[in-house]
């Protein structure tokens, strides 16, 4: 079925046991996210679970939502800006879909407020390390699949992988922008220009000096 903007505002939605406004999207046999801007960032929570969603992508801005649960659906990729416009989002549920890899959970590094998800019964989950995967991306989870991070996980992720993706971006991204101030900085050509005029006046005042 199409998630038509008709069949949103028709969706039930009430306020859960955690007084969260949640709109109920399950089991409308939904392929394809689009349309969203239909909700108009009026939820906490939408439920797209028992669906047929293949891919995590196509959201618009939504500052207000805080979770999302995918639940038995098809999902095998989420799209690398999934995340960037839920700036708010910290629960994300994707039992029971068809995440192969670690590298399919890259992308999860671009949702900035993430602390809790569920990956159970994904092929990922029996990659090796796949807990220190996560938190190595993530640094700022809190629970994998129901389970706390313990410290040792995260000590343990920093030995295999090294500071966080994150941090590392930012430290490369900090290296760049030094690399750009020594091979340019701004103003230089004026500076050599103005120093150029000044060694011409000088030997011009010198030249008029021996002709006197």
């Amino acid at each position: 079925m199409k998630l038509t903007a008709d069949l949103i505002i028709r969706a039930p939605d009430s306020f859960n046991p955690c007084q969260d406004r949640e709109l109920n999207l399950r089991g409308n046999k939904i392929s394809v996210l689009e349309n969203l801007g239909a909700t108009k960032d009026q939820f906490d929570t939408i439920d797209f679970s028992d669906n047929e969603i293949t891919r995590l992508e196509n959201m618009p801005q939504m500052k207000r939502l805080k979770t999302l649960l995918f639940n038995n659906n098809h999902i095998n990729k989420i799209a690398d800006d999934f995340g960037e416009s839920l700036v708010n989002l910290h629960t994300l549920i994707l039992t029971n879909n068809r995440i192969t890899n670690l590298a399919d959970l890259d992308a999860l590094a671009n949702f900035p407020a993430l602390k809790y998800i569920s990956l159970l019964d994904n092929v990922c989950t029996k990659k090796q390390n796949y807990r220190l995967y996560l938190v190595y991306i993530l640094p700022r989870l809190k629970v994998i699949d129901f389970k706390k991070i313990s410290q040792e996980e995260r000590d343990r992720s920093k030995e295999i992988y090294g500071p966080s993706k994150i941090v590392k971006e930012k430290l490369q991204k900090l290296k760049d922008q030094q690399l750009k101030q020594k091979t340019f900085e701004p103003g230089e050509g004026l500076k050599n220009l103005n120093n150029n005029n000044n060694n011409n006046n000088n030997n011009g005042n010198g030249n008029g000096n021996t002709k006197k």
